[in-house]
């Protein structure tokens, strides 16, 4: 009995160990926050930016945390600089100044050992009657740091474009009214340049405001499956 009863305990211990070997395999890598939030007189800023911790390569992780910060403080110079100038000529001018802002949010859509995909919403108001937000994202391969664009994931799919061209017209076609009147001719030319992110079935494939539809209508997102796309 007193064997059994050792044999079950070193059982559970190797069991617990599996477990946690297995745990901490999937917890290798994560997103956390840098949190930024502050105001003067020329503009209030509220920033949510993703770092990566735990990656296999500390010069990876430290290229890609790098890179993000650089985009959020970039947005934040540039909004400062035209808040000051701004807030002179209304000074000048003698007419109410309203504070600029600044917000800066994100979503992970993809993270395992080999990917990061995640979008930052990049908002800034500049005066006027709204803001303005650019959905920006950011693809990595996690074992050199490289940005990914689409030939680096459809390399093997030499009609990769003609097939996310059909999948985007296919759906304006459905909904026309939803768009603007030139938006499938922008979609039938739209290049390798045009901004996505990764989900673990499929790409989705980023229109800015007012690029194919009204403001109102938000900023436009296409889903094309992995599925479409036929591979060698």
């Amino acid at each position: 009995m007193k064997r059994i009863l050792t044999v079950l305990t070193a059982l559970l211990f190797a069991i617990i160990f599996f477990v946690q070997v297995l745990a901490s395999e999937e917890l290798s890598s994560e997103i956390i926050s840098l949190s930024y939030k502050g105001s003067n007189k020329y503009m209030s800023w509220d920033l949510q930016i993703p770092q990566v911790q735990g990656l296999d390569s500390a010069r990876v992780e430290r290229s890609i945390n790098r890179h993000l910060l650089k985009t959020v403080k970039h947005l934040k110079k540039e909004v400062l600089a035209e808040a000051i100038k701004a807030y002179r000529e209304s000074k000048k001018a003698e007419y109410p100044f309203r504070p600029f802002e600044v917000h800066v949010d994100y979503k992970v859509h993809a993270l395992n050992q080999k990917l990061l995909s995640l979008t930052m919403d990049l908002y800034k108001f500049t005066g006027g009657a709204h803001g303005f937000t650019v959905r920006k994202p950011f693809n990595y391969d996690l074992k050199s740091g490289k940005e990914l664009g689409y030939k680096d994931i459809f390399k093997d799919c030499p009609n990769y474009s003609q097939v996310i061209i059909h999948h985007i017209t296919d759906k304006i076609i459905k909904n026309p009214d939803a768009y603007f009147d030139d938006a499938l001719d922008k979609v039938r030319q739209m290049t390798d340049e045009q901004p996505f992110y990764i989900t673990d079935k499929g790409i989705v494939v980023i229109f800015g405001l007012y690029e194919i539809a009204p403001y109102a209508s938000g900023i436009q997102e296409f889903f094309v499956p992995f599925s479409a796309f036929k591979c060698s």
